[in-house]
C-alpha cells in the first residue's frame, strides 16, 4: 500500500445561510430580540452620520497622532478618523458614550475580557468573509460548524465579561449585557454548546486516509481504492527511519510527498486546508479518487447536516458590527490611561447646555504635545507634568472670543489647538485633557489656521485666505466655534488689520465663541472700543501668552512661560527672539561675517 494524499483539516467559515421551511417560523420568532444590531455609539434609534471637521481642518488641528493613538491597531484607523470627524453635538449621544467609557474605565475586568472578545470577533470576521467562495457542500458543511464555534466561544467570552457587572451605569452596556443573557440562557445556545464539541470530536477524526494501489508487472499504478479514514497524520521518514520507527503505523517509507498544483491555501489559527489539483498525466485516476474520497466523507458527514440546519438562524451580523466599536472604547482607555502615566490629568467632563456657550476648562493641555513629548523617551517613569504648561480656559459672559496676542513661538498656537482638541475630545464622548472641565457643545468647529502659498491660484494667498474665511462665515452659526491662526499675516501690517478688525467684528455679532491668535497687537488694543461700537453677544477679551516674571522681554526663548491669561498686549512679538536663537540678528550675522572672512584671508595666504 502507497500512502498517495492526505487531507489537512481546517474549520472554515460557514457560508451564506440559507433559510428552509423548516426553520424559517423559528427564525422570525427570534429576529427581533436576538438579531438586532446594537450600538455602542449611539443610543437606540439615534445616528448621526454629520461630517462636521473636513479634512482640511482635521489636519490643521493635527488631529491624526490622536486618531492612531486611540486606533491602536491601524485597520481601525478609518473608523477612528470618521468618529472624529462626525462629532455629535447631541448630550444625550455624548452622555451615553461617556457613561460606557467611565464603565470600563471602573471595570478593568469586564475590559480585558472585551478585549479578548473582540479577538474572537476578527476571527469571526475572517470567517463570513471567506464562507461564500465555498460552493462545496462538504466544505459548507465544515465551514457552518466553524462559524458556529466562533459563535459559542463569543457568547461565552461575554459571559465571563458581564459576570456580576449588575452595577453598570451605561445603557449601552447593560443593554450588551442582557442581549448576552438572553442568548446564552437560550434552549438554541445550550443545545449547541453541548452539541458541538461532539460534533467537532467527529471532525477532529479525520485527518488522512489510507489509499491501496495495486501496481502491473512494470511496477507502474493501475489500478487504486480507498482502504481507510484514520484519526492521525501521516508523516515522511527514509526506509531506515521505518524500520527504526517503533511500530508506528502512520509513518511512511519515502519522503511525505506534497501536491505541487495547490490552487488554494488557508492558515487561520495555526490549521491549514490545501486543495490541489492533479496535473494532467494523473488526472483521470485522481479524478476517480476525489469522486470516491467526496462520497465517503460525505456520507460521514450525514448526521451532521440535521443538527447544523437547526441553527441557521443564528446569525452573527450584529457580534461583527460591535468591533469597531469595542476598539474605540479599547483604544479611549489606553490613551487616557496613557496619559495619566505621563502624569497629566484626564477628566470626565460636564455637559453644559449648547444655547449657554460657556466653558470652564481647569489645567487644560494639548494631548498632541504631550504625545510629541512622550514619543521622545523611551522611559516607563517619564513625567511630563512639570514640563508641559497648563493653562485654565474660561468662555462666558465676560469673553467669548479671545484675541491672543504673544511673543513668537510663545504657545498662541498650541493654546488655541487645545481648545479645539479638547472640544472635539468632549464631543467623541471621551475624557479631556483638564484636571476638571464643565462645557458646552457646539454644532461645528471651523478651523483656519494656516495656509500654503498657491502659486497656481491667481488670487495668491490672500484671495484663499479671503475665500475660506467667507466659507466659514457663511457655515457658522451661534453655537459654533471658529479657531484662527495668524490669518492675512502675508498682507502689509495697515491691511492686515482693518481686515481683522472686520472680522472679529463680525464674529462678534454673530456671538458665537472664537480663539483669533494673531500679531495684530494693535487689533488687542482695540477689543473694547469694539465691543462698544459692535452690538453682538460675544465680549471681545484681550488675551496673552507672557513671559516668565523678572524676565527681560528681549531675552532668549527661555523666558516663555507658556501660560495664557487675561491682560493687554505687550506691544511686540519677539521677533529678536527668534532671530538670536537661530543666529541671525545683526550682531550675529555681523560676527559671522568677520570670522568667514577672516578664515578666507588664512586660506589665500596659504
Amino acid at each position: 500500500m502507497i500512502e498517495f494524499i492526505m487531507i489537512e483539516r481546517n474549520l472554515l467559515p460557514v457560508s451564506g445561510i440559507v433559510f428552509t421551511d423548516f426553520n424559517r417560523e423559528r427564525m422570525n420568532h427570534v429576529a427581533v430580540s436576538m438579531t438586532d444590531s446594537i450600538h455602542l455609539l449611539f443610543p437606540p434609534g439615534m445616528q448621526e452620520p454629520v461630517e462636521r471637521l473636513s479634512d482640511q481642518e482635521l489636519n490643521e488641528l493635527e488631529c491624526m497622532p490622536i486618531i492612531y493613538a486611540i486606533a491602536g491597531e491601524r485597520k481601525h484607523d478609518r473608523r477612528v478618523k470618521s468618529i472624529v470627524q462626525q462629532f455629535s453635538h447631541d448630550p444625550n449621544v455624548i452622555a451615553y458614550r461617556l457613561d460606557i467609557l467611565e464603565d470600563f474605565i471602573d471595570h478593568p475586568e469586564l475590559l480585558h475580557h472585551v478585549e479578548k472578545g473582540n479577538v474572537i470577533i476578527d476571527e469571526m470576521r475572517f470567517a463570513t468573509s471567506k464562507s461564500h467562495s465555498h460552493d462545496h457542500e462538504l466544505l459548507q458543511t465544515v465551514s457552518r460548524l466553524r462559524e458556529l464555534s466562533i459563535y459559542v466561544d463569543f457568547i461565552t467570552q461575554m459571559e465571563k465579561a458581564f459576570a456580576g457587572r449588575e452595577l453598570l451605569k451605561s445603557a449601552g452596556l447593560r443593554q450588551l449585557r442582557d442581549r448576552i443573557v438572553q442568548v446564552s440562557e437560550s434552549a438554541d445556545f445550550k443545545n449547541l454548546a453541548t452539541q458541538l464539541p461532539k460534533l467537532q470530536k467527529g471532525l477532529d477524526s479525520l485527518s488522512s486516509v489510507t489509499i491501496g494501489i495495486n501496481l502491473d508487472a512494470q511496477l507502474n499504478p493501475v489500478q487504486a481504492t480507498l482502504l481507510s479514514i484514520n484519526d492521525e497524520r501521516y508523516t515522511g521518514a527514509s526506509l531506515f527511519g521505518k524500520l527504526f520507527a517503533g511500530g508506528n503505523e502512520y509513518q511512511g517509507i519515502s519522503e511525505l510527498h506534497k501536491d505541487p498544483d495547490v490552487v488554494e491555501s488557508i492558515v487561520h489559527n495555526t490549521e491549514k486546508m490545501h486543495i490541489s489539483i492533479a496535473s494532467e498525466e494523473e488526472a483521470t485516476l485522481r479524478r476517480v479518487l476525489f469522486r470516491d474520497l467526496r462520497k465517503l466523507l460525505k456520507n460521514m458527514l450525514k448526521p451532521v447536516h440535521p443538527i447544523i440546519e437547526q441553527y441557521l438562524h443564528l446569525r452573527c451580523q450584529w457580534i461583527l458590527s460591535l468591533e469597531a466599536e469595542f476598539a474605540f472604547y479599547i483604544g479611549a482607555v489606553a490613551f487616557i490611561e496613557r496619559m495619566r502615566s505621563l502624569g497629566l490629568p484626564m477628566c470626565r467632563p460636564t455637559l453644559l447646555p449648547m444655547e449657554q456657550q460657556e466653558c470652564r476648562m481647569y489645567d487644560n493641555y494639548n494631548v498632541n504635545l504631550a504625545l510629541r513629548m512622550s514619543g521622545q523617551s523611551q522611559s516607563a517613569d517619564y513625567k511630563l507634568n512639570d514640563r508641559i504648561v497648563s493653562n485654565d480656559v474660561c468662555f462666558d459672559d465676560e469673553g467669548r472670543i479671545f484675541i491672543l496676542t504673544g511673543p513668537n513661538s510663545g504657545g498662541k498656537t498650541t493654546y488655541a489647538q487645545a481648545i479645539g482638541l479638547t472640544q472635539i475630545l468632549l464631543q467623541c464622548g471621551l475624557y479631556v485633557p483638564c484636571s476638571r472641565a464643565e462645557i458646552s457643545p457646539v454644532d461645528a468647529l471651523h478651523v483656519y489656521f494656516n495656509v500654503e502659498e498657491q502659486a497656481a491660484l491667481e488670487t495668491g494667498r490672500l484671495g484663499v485666505e479671503s475665500k475660506r474665511i467667507s466659507e466659514i462665515f457663511h457655515a457658522a452659526t451661534p453655537n459654533s466655534m471658529v479657531l484662527l491662526n495668524e490669518s492675512f499675516s502675508s498682507t502689509s501690517p495697515g491691511e492686515s488689520y482693518y481686515l481683522m478688525k472686520d472680522i472679529v467684528s463680525a464674529l462678534r455679532l454673530l456671538g458665537l465663541r472664537a480663539v483669533v491668535a494673531t500679531h495684530l497687537h494693535d487689533l488687542a488694543d482695540r477689543v473694547d472700543s469694539i465691543n462698544s461700537e459692535v452690538e453682538g453677544s460675544s465680549k471681545l477679551i484681550s488675551m496673552v501668552a507672557g513671559i516668565r516674571e523678572g524676565t527681560e522681554h528681549d531675552s532668549i526663548l527661555s523666558n516663555r512661560s507658556y501660560k495664557v491669561q487675561p491682560g493687554r498686549p505687550q506691544g511686540r512679538s519677539f521677533a529678536m527672539d527668534i532671530a538670536r536663537q537661530y543666529g541671525i540678528s545683526f550682531d550675529q550675522l555681523s560676527k559671522t561675517i568677520r570670522e568667514r572672512n577672516t578664515d578666507l584671508l588664512a586660506e589665500y595666504d596659504k
